[in-house]
């Protein structure tokens, strides 16, 4: 059984909202003085990019929920090797990294932050 967030209860009595207002419309109040094809075109093309969208943001969190699953391996990397390669890619424009001293940082985060910088780029 698949129970609907407080977002897409809200979508779903805004949706109803406008479907009510819009079969309560006059045909020429709906059309606006254009061609019922114009129309139609408009409405298809709207709801291709909403469906693309629908799935793009699908596709985002199964990726997402696929990596929460996967089994992590332990990181065969020491603290100052992980530390080392963190500090060059802070170096490196093509990444932003808040401003944080290393030697700050958990040995925990640093790993993780590390594992997380091996993982992009991989991709």
């Amino acid at each position: 059984m698949s129970t609907k967030s407080q977002y897409e209860i809200q979508l779903d009595q805004l949706l109803d909202a406008w479907f009510e207002e819009l079969q309560q419309m006059r045909a020429h109040e709906v059309l606006a003085g254009d061609s019922p094809a114009n129309v139609r075109a408009r409405a298809d093309a709207r709801l291709a990019r909403a469906t693309q969208e629908a799935g793009r943001r699908r596709l985002v969190a199964a990726r997402a929920n696929a990596a929460l699953d996967r089994p992590r391996s332990p990181i065969a990397v020491s603290i100052e090797e992980a530390r080392a390669y963190i500090a060059r890619i802070i170096q490196n424009t093509h990444y932003t990294l808040a401003a944080r001293q290393l030697e700050e940082m958990p040995e925990e985060e640093i790993l993780l932050l590390y594992e997380q910088l091996r993982e992009l780029e991989d991709q």
